[in-house]
């Protein structure tokens, strides 16, 4: 969820902002085409943060650990550095 807002968010604002285009003469079918383009990458986008993730724990049968409930930090992402 933490990766899908921002590219919801972003494709929306794209979206919105290709309305106004679609009255105008010159510029009104290539503001349909963008404003589809920009739908379906972001389905397609949205399908590969989900479908991935699912798809690299199953194929590697990671399993989430006992107890904890979200996304990991970044320090736990992190490797330990070993001592000298």
């Amino acid at each position: 969820m933490r990766r899908a807002r921002p590219v919801i968010l972003t494709a929306a604002a794209a979206i919105l902002a290709f309305i106004p285009l679609t009255h105008s003469v010159f510029w009104g079918a290539l503001a349909y085409v963008l404003i589809g383009g920009v739908g379906v990458g972001t389905l397609l986008t949205l399908l590969t943060l989900l479908f991935l993730p699912a798809l690299y724990a199953l194929w590697f049968r990671v399993a989430r650990e006992p107890g904890r409930a979200g996304v990991a930090s970044a320090a736990d992402a992190m490797p330990a550095q070993a001592a000298p």
